[in-house]
């Protein structure tokens, strides 16, 4: 259960009457600072909802065979996983943090005795798919580009989640085969990526992280992929008004 403040706090996507937000408040548990192996590989994304509190995670979509078909990033007020009113052997998302990661969960199961009382709640579930929709139809546009335009792109969703500092080059906490993970997109081939923006000084590689030198230069390169349902450059450009690069 959590109480009001938080409740407060957390983007609800719609208006929902007294009687059901009781209810989804009551159910509500927090999980705080999750380690990696609490998400990826667990049942969060397929046994209910979760309200990002804080951090930074990608939502893969995989075939059966494990293969990454594509992906979005989920920050710091973004929502995942789904509502199913049966149990399924498939189970076709999963979780990659890439900051530590804080939410407020909703579990299925208590959800489906929710929704035998209230059929207020698919209004709450029709919100929030709406809510991402435009992330996941970017996704399925951007699986089409080549390979280094699709790294850049899921560097630069990722920097979208980080905090405006002015002057800092963006820290991306990622690996080059969590980038491959996440992507779907062989190892050697994200390394080969990373070399050459590295060569042109657009990124350079820390330890266990990779730094965003040149951002302009970067989303540059992505002016000729269509990003018009979903632009994450579109971040920066606001940052650069205000002197953030």
């Amino acid at each position: 259960m959590i109480d009001s403040a938080l409740a407060d706090t957390i983007n609800w996507t719609t208006k929902l009457s007294p009687e059901l937000m009781t209810q989804l408040t009551s159910i509500a548990q927090v999980k705080k600072n999750l380690k990696t192996s609490e998400l990826e590989g667990s049942d969060i994304a397929h046994q209910g909802l979760s309200f990002i509190l804080e951090g930074t995670v990608a939502i893969c979509l995989q075939t059966p065979n494990l293969k990454t078909v594509n992906s979005v990033v989920m920050g710091k007020g973004g929502w995942f996983g789904g509502f199913e009113e049966g149990e399924s052997d498939y189970t076709p998302f999963f979780i990659s943090q890439i900051d530590p990661v804080s939410i407020v969960h909703f579990k299925n199961s208590q959800l489906q005795r929710i929704a035998e009382q209230h059929v207020e709640i698919y209004k709450w579930f029709h919100g929030m798919s709406f809510d991402v929709k435009a992330k996941w139809l970017q996704a399925q546009i951007i699986m089409s580009a080549n390979t280094l335009s699709r790294v850049i792109y899921l560097l630069l969703e990722i920097a979208t989640n980080k905090q405006k500092l002015q002057g800092e080059i963006p820290k991306i906490m990622i690996s080059q085969q969590q980038i491959s993970r996440i992507t779907g997109i062989a190892r050697q081939r994200v390394n080969e990526a990373i070399k050459q923006l590295e060569k042109e000084e657009m990124v350079h590689l820390g330890r266990g992280c990779i730094y965003l030198s040149d951002i302009a230069g970067l989303s540059a390169k992505l002016d000729d992929i269509d990003l018009s349902v979903s632009d994450p450059r579109s971040f920066f450009f606001e940052s650069q008004i205000k002197g953030w690069i």
